[in-house]
C-alpha cells in the first residue's frame, strides 16, 4: 500500500474516532427525567428488586404444590455382611450365612403435598404484599430521582446563567479598561481609574473560573443522575424562565394535599399491612400442618451385573402416607413470637401517626416555601432590572468622562449582586416547586 494511503486511511480513522466521541445529546427537562427512568443506577436496582419479589411469590406458590423427588441407588456388595444361625440338622454347632445378593440396585420417587398449613397460607399472602412493598418503594425511587435529576438540570442552568452574566460584563469591563488606559496616556485620567479598572477586571476573570469550575461540576452530577459516563456529551435546551413559566402555569397551588396518596405514607401503609401478617404468621404457628407423601420404588437384587436383562426382576412396592403435625408444647416461645409480633405492628401504628402529621407539616412549609420564593423572584427580578439600567448609564457616563471609576465599581457591585440575587431566585422558586410537586404527586394513581 502506498504511503499516502496509509496516511489518508489513518486520519479518516482518526476523524471517525474524534465524530463518535463528539456524539451530543439534548435534553429538555423533560426528556431528562425520562431517560433517566430507564437509566439510573438506583431506578434499575428497584426494578430488580420487584423481579426478586416476584420470584419471591412463585417459590411461596410453589410450596403448596406438589413436590416430587426421584433417587438411584447402587450397591457393590464387595463383602456381605455374614450372619450366625444355630444348625438345625447338627444341635450345639453354628452355620455361617452371608445374606444379600452381590449386587442390588433401587428406583424410587416421593410426591409430597401439603394439604393444611396455616404458616403456607400467611406466607403466600406476605409474598405478595411484600411485592405491592417493593412497587410502591419503586415509585417512591422514582420520584426521588426525578427530583435530583430537576434540581441537578436546574443547577447547571443557574450556573450558565451566572456566568453569561459574568463574561458579559468581564468584556464590558474590559474594554473599558482598555479605554481608560488609552485616556491616561493622552493625559485625560488619572492612574486610580487604570488600577481601579483593572482590579474589576481580574476580580471578574476570577469568578469566571469559579463558575467554570461549578458548571462541571454540576454536569457531572447530572450525567450521573442521567446513568452517563463523564465523557459524554450533553446539552440542555430549556432556560431558567421557560421553566419557572411552565412551573407557574402548573396551577401547583390549586391542587389539593391528601396525605394517603403520598408515596412515603403509600409505602409505610404496605409495610403496616406486612407487619400485620406477621403477627398472623407467629399465631398460625399454633395450628396443625397436614401433608401426604406417595412412596414408590422398584429394586433389583443381583448376583451377575445383568441390570438391563429383560430376563432379571425388579421388584416394586409404594406406599401412601399421611402426616399430621400438632403442635403442643414450646414452653412459651410460640406466644413470646406473637408478642414480639404485635409490639412490632404497635410500633408502625405509631409511626404511622408520626408520618400522617410530619407530612402535613411538610406540605405547609412546603406551599408556603413555594409562595415565598415566588414573592423573592418577582421583587428579584424588578431589582436586577433597574440595577442594569443604572450600571448601563453610568458605563457610558464613564466613557464620557462623567463619572468616577468608583461610580463603576459601586454600580457594577451592585449589577452583580442584583443579577446573582436574581438567578439564587430563580433557583429557589424552582426547587421549592419541585419538593410541592413531590409531596403531591399521587402514588396510588400516578
Amino acid at each position: 500500500m502506498k504511503p499516502n494511503n496509509i496516511v489518508l486511511i489513518s486520519l479518516l480513522l482518526l476523524f471517525s474516532g474524534f465524530a463518535r466521541a463528539q456524539d451530543v445529546r439534548y435534553f429538555s427537562l423533560q426528556q431528562a427525567v425520562d431517560y433517566a427512568m430507564n437509566n439510573n443506577y438506583q431506578v434499575l436496582i428497584s426494578e430488580k428488586n420487584i423481579e426478586a419479589a416476584k420470584a419471591r411469590v412463585l417459590e411461596s406458590t410453589a410450596i403448596g404444590l406438589p413436590q416430587v423427588d426421584g433417587k438411584v441407588t447402587y450397591n457393590d456388595n464387595f463383602a456381605r455382611p455374614t450372619f450366625i444361625f444355630p444348625s438345625f440338622t447338627e444341635p450345639g454347632k453354628e452355620i455361617e450365612v452371608q445374606m444379600g445378593t452381590e449386587y442390588d440396585a433401587t428406583l424410587g420417587a416421593t410426591l409430597n403435598q401439603l394439604i393444611f398449613s396455616g404458616q403456607y397460607i400467611v406466607g403466600l399472602k406476605a409474598a405478595r404484599k411484600f411485592l405491592e412493598k417493593t412497587t410502591a418503594d419503586f415509585f417512591k425511587n422514582k420520584l426521588a430521582v426525578r427530583q435530583q435529576v430537576a434540581e441537578s438540570y436546574y443547577n447547571i442552568l443557574s450556573t450558565e446563567a451566572a456566568l453569561s452574566i459574568v463574561d458579559s460584563t468581564y468584556l464590558l469591563t474590559k474594554n473599558l479598561a482598555d479605554e481608560t488606559q488609552q485616556i491616561y496616556e493622552v493625559g485625560f485620567a488619572e492612574d486610580v481609574d487604570v488600577d481601579q479598572m483593572e482590579l474589576l477586571a481580574s476580580d471578574l476573570e476570577a469568578s469566571r473560573v469559579f463558575l467554570r469550575n461549578q458548571r462541571g461540576i454540576a454536569y457531572a452530577f447530572l450525567k450521573f443522575y442521567l446513568g452517563l459516563s463523564d465523557n459524554d456529551s450533553i446539552v440542555l435546551t430549556d432556560n431558567l424562565q421557560s421553566l419557572i413559566e411552565k412551573r407557574q402555569n402548573s396551577l401547583i397551588l390549586s391542587k389539593k394535599f391528601n396525605y394517603s396518596q403520598n408515596a412515603d405514607y403509600v409505602s409505610l401503609n404496605k409495610q403496616k399491612e406486612l407487619t400485620l401478617l406477621q403477627v398472623s404468621l407467629a399465631k398460625s404457628e399454633y395450628m396443625p400442618t397436614l401433608a401426604a407423601r406417595l412412596n414408590y420404588q422398584t429394586q433389583a437384587q443381583r448376583n451377575s451385573w445383568d441390570f438391563f436383562s429383560q430376563e432379571g426382576k425388579w421388584y416394586q412396592s409404594a406406599a401412601l402416607g399421611v402426616t399430621l403435625e400438632v403442635p403442643i408444647l414450646s414452653s412459651g416461645q410460640r406466644k413470646a413470637k406473637v408478642k414480639q409480633a404485635k409490639v412490632a405492628f404497635e410500633q408502625i401504628q405509631l409511626s404511622e401517626k408520626q408520618l400522617i402529621t410530619t407530612l402535613n407539616l411538610q406540605y405547609q412549609t412546603a406551599k408556603n416555601e413555594y409562595l415565598n420564593a415566588f414573592l423573592v423572584y418577582k421583587n428579584k427580578d424588578r431589582a436586577r432590572k433597574i440595577a442594569e439600567k443604572i450600571y448601563s448609564k453610568t458605563s457610558v457616563k464613564f466613557k464620557e468622562g462623567m463619572s468616577s471609576s468608583l461610580d463603576i465599581l459601586n454600580t457594577q457591585t451592585q449589577y452583580l449582586n442584583a443579577e446573582n440575587d436574581y438567578i439564587k431566585a430563580s433557583l429557589a422558586l424552582l426547587k421549592a416547586g419541585e419538593t410541592l410537586q413531590k409531596l403531591l404527586t399521587n402514588a396510588i394513581n400516578p
